[in-house]
């Protein structure tokens, strides 16, 4: 754990210098377009759906799932860093939502969106390692025990990665599901490179914007996806953030790769 405090401390200075020219709260990133993690997968540059979670379906790919959902959800605590794949998940927010020691954390695959594959809880200002299965393609996300309730907890900021064969990692941060707080995606190979996003958006977007967790009744900002997706959050958030940091719209995909398949995700002050 001690390593990880050091690590989340070295990556929550990077990030803070990298966003330093974000006061303005309009782009957060400088304007990219990178290949989609969620869609291809580095499989023949082929794009897939539109729809975060169904990358598995890509043509001629089948996802190779790390977890049966008739399995309960795994707990993990900070595995030892040997310098290979993985991620650290970093919690940059101060607040313990309902956790005894912090705010929980948990991983779900595509298309297994009833049960989750790994979950954690993280104290304020601290961080674990993990890796994932090598297959792993699918979300981290903010929650807590509801949903270990067998339904679907899919409203709120989805942090996307996913590790390719050769030990490529590709990363995004997803609004069209929702938005419960900022998070930004890491890329730890050197090449410096961030996706997503830091600024407060929820605290003053208009009554309209808003949906209910349906595991803890708390409120945060609504989906955008085409099928049923609320306009006035999709107006209010292209307002203050860019499409090419973090998924706003279908056909843009604001993607980093990391080449040794290593990434940093921080949460920020957030909704559970």
């Amino acid at each position: 754990m001690r390593l990880a405090k050091s690590v989340a401390i070295l990556c929550l200075t990077i990030t803070a210098a990298a966003l330093s020219l974000d006061n303005s709260a309009t782009t957060v990133f400088p304007r990219r377009r990178y290949h989609d993690a969620r869609h291809q997968h580095r499989l023949g540059g082929e794009p897939g759906s539109v729809r975060s979670q169904v990358v598995g379906n890509v043509t001629g790919h089948t996802q190779i799932y790390c977890h049966n959902e008739t399995q309960p959800p795994i707990y993990f605590t900070s595995q030892p860093d040997n310098g290979g794949p993985g991620v650290y998940i970093l919690n940059g927010d101060p607040v313990r939502h309902g956790a005894v020691n912090g705010t929980m954390y948990l991983f779900y695959e595509n298309d297994h969106d009833f049960v989750p594959y790994l979950w954690t809880v993280i104290p304020p200002g601290d961080a674990v390692f993990v890796m994932p299965c090598p297959t792993f393609e699918g979300r981290i996300v903010r929650g807590d025990v509801s949903n270990f309730d067998g339904r679907k907890h899919l409203l709120g900021t989805w942090a996307e990665l996913s590790w390719s064969p050769n030990g490529t990692a590709w990363g995004d941060v997803s609004l069209l599901e929702g938005n419960d707080g900022p998070v930004i995606v890491q890329a730890l190979d050197g090449v410096n490179k961030y996706k997503g996003f830091s600024i407060d958006v929820l605290s003053n977007a208009p009554a309209g914007a808003w949906a209910q967790k349906p595991g803890t009744g708390s409120w945060c900002l609504d989906k955008i996806t085409s099928e049923g997706g609320n306009s006035v959050t999709r107006a209010w958030e292209t307002q203050y953030l860019d499409p090419n940091s973090v998924y706003l719209e279908d056909n843009v995909n604001p993607v980093i790769s990391s080449n040794n398949g290593r990434f940093a995700v921080t949460f920020y002050a957030g909704i559970v």
